[in-house]
């Protein structure tokens, strides 16, 4: 398993979570997400409920909202990714976003209900449609952004920049670098919520320092141990950049197997 700084690992794990939770929450689903006969958001909705109901815990909302329109635009033919992708965030329907944000009330993420501000899906703005909160929550959430901007930063940067490293290094340590590099790249939403603005900006900063001193060439076991010793020391778990990077991997490994065009 990949060693990544702040997030649950088989040599590192976060008091509370199982390893073992982590695998069956992708299974179960899995089933959801990959069932033609589902709407978007009653993928979301099923697949989320049925992780908090059977775990009682949230192990994956953030992969599963990221991850269902990837699966959803791979189950048919595709002729660009990207346009399609485009076309499918484009064109939810007013139920299915209903189902995502209701998956995101049912589950509540840590933090969540921290925000009191426009788009607040608790509050009185809930009536909002599905498209002007995402635009909104794209401000300062990572996962919001993604469906507001067609995935542009996993898609400009988070993909190539792994694409690039598997051409140089081991497929363990191309992860890695990836996940550090998004820390770096802006607040994780998760510890945004959670922490605020300037603990997050923190880790930010120490993401950075540890991007310049890591090498596609050598280990970076201690490197990443201490920055995880550290991380978890204060609770800081970037779960956003975790989804992100699983989001990354999903992507590059379906272009692999079906070798269509982005």
């Amino acid at each position: 398993m990949v060693l990544k700084p702040g997030n649950h690992s088989s040599f590192s794990k976060i008091i509370g979570m199982s390893e073992s939770k982590f695998k069956y929450a992708a299974k179960i689903s899995s089933n959801f997400l990959t069932d033609k006969n589902l709407s978007l958001g009653e993928a979301v909705y099923n697949s989320a409920k049925i992780c908090k109901v059977e775990l009682n815990a949230n192990y994956n909302l953030g992969i599963i909202i990221l991850c269902a329109p990837i699966i959803r635009v791979c189950m048919n033919s595709v002729k660009s990714f990207k346009l399609d992708l485009h076309k499918l965030l484009n064109t939810i329907s007013e139920k299915d976003g209903d189902l995502i944000i209701s998956s995101i009330e049912y589950v509540k993420p840590a933090g969540i209900k921290n925000y009191h501000g426009a788009g607040n899906i608790f509050g009185s703005n809930k009536k909002l449609s599905f498209s002007k909160i995402m635009k909104i929550g794209s401000k300062w959430d990572r996962i919001s952004r993604c469906y507001n901007q067609d995935f542009r930063e996993i898609l400009e940067f988070g993909l190539p920049l792994y694409q690039s490293l598997k051409k140089k290094t081991s497929k363990r340590r191309a992860m890695e670098i990836l996940y550090i590099n998004y820390l770096a790249y802006s607040e994780d939403s998760h510890l945004l919520r959670k922490f605020g603005k300037y603990k997050a900006r923190i880790v930010v900063r120490k993401s950075e320092f540890i991007k310049k001193k890591l090498s596609i060439f050598k280990k970076n076991k201690n490197l990443l141990v201490n920055f995880d010793r550290y991380l978890k020391k204060f609770h800081y778990n970037p779960g956003t950049c975790a989804d992100l990077t699983v989001t990354t991997l999903l992507i590059d490994k379906i272009r692999d197997i079906f070798k269509f065009p982005l």
